[in-house]
């Protein structure tokens, strides 16, 4: 974790402002250490470089299982993600992954925050918008998902891995240029709440990214339509716009179809 980062953090129940206890700290970056709120005075560890911000009291039976699958398949799930899908979606998924990035508005030295991050497939073209200059937190609630992120991030310099859950986010208010987030919010065990965290942490103008599954309703009853809803019951989930909270702006939803992968884009701002 670098220790710049810290300006950034705050306790993910209180929101309390913490401090750094530094036991192990390469160059800049603390590989071991704890962070304590100086408010509610819960302590967080810091492990292999990562900041464990999950709490038992954060994390209900939904989320949990989430967890464990993303923890039994990271590894599996990281190459199907990086090998297979490309290939089975023609080469479009990078572009698009590309173009999810670009809707952010993002700029040299800007501070982005990537939700449910994974595996770190978004890190690498975050990272290409701010530069050296900007900061990339990636977040994500399986562990060894984010082993696998940090391998990735390595190269790249400028991200902050962090272990929590995305409905109780670890960062003070408005500190974020974009927010991002793909996969994940149609099996959120409180996605209103996971809406409401992204727009706080978002400054004010910043533009919020949720991608996931989803097939566009009028095209359910067709042939392919309705093949594609027994392969996966998730591309029946819709945008959240009803759980949106009060103070966003300018939202905009497309559907797209990678091949045989239908998924939204939704795309808004915060006041």
């Amino acid at each position: 974790m670098l220790e710049d980062s810290l300006k950034f953090l705050a306790c993910p129940i209180c929101h309390g402002r913490l401090d750094v206890e530094v036991n192990v700290i390469m160059g800049d970056d603390v590989i071991e250490g704890l962070l304590r709120c100086l408010s509610c005075g819960r302590v967080y560890r810091i492990r292999d470089g990562i900041a464990d911000f999950l709490t038992h009291e954060i994390l209900n039976e939904v989320d949990r299982e989430v967890m464990f699958a993303y923890d039994k398949t990271a590894l599996k799930y990281d190459i199907l993600m990086t090998y297979v899908f490309p290939l089975l979606s023609l080469g479009i998924e990078p572009f698009e992954r590309f173009m999810w990035v670009r809707e952010l508005g993002l700029r040299r030295g800007s501070v982005v925050l990537d939700v449910a991050t994974g595996t770190g497939r978004n890190l690498g073209f975050l990272a290409r918008v701010v530069g050296k200059g900007g900061l990339i937190f990636g977040l994500d609630i399986s562990w060894n998902a984010l082993l696998v992120a940090k391998r990735r991030a390595r190269s790249l310099g400028n991200v902050v891995l962090m272990r929590c859950n995305a409905s109780y986010l670890p960062f003070r208010d408005e500190v974020f240029d974009g927010v991002m987030h793909v996969g994940g919010i149609n099996t959120f065990g409180e996605k209103s709440r996971a809406l409401n965290e992204m727009v706080r942490v978002a400054k004010h103008g910043g533009r919020i990214v949720i991608v996931d599954e989803g097939l566009k309703p009028s095209k359910r009853n067709t042939l392919v339509g309705r093949f594609l809803l027994r392969l996966n019951a998730l591309y029946a989930s819709l945008p959240p716009v009803k759980e949106l909270p009060k103070g966003t702006t300018n939202l905009k939803v497309v559907w797209k179809v990678v091949p045989f992968f239908p998924y939204y884009v939704m795309v808004f701002q915060k006041r």
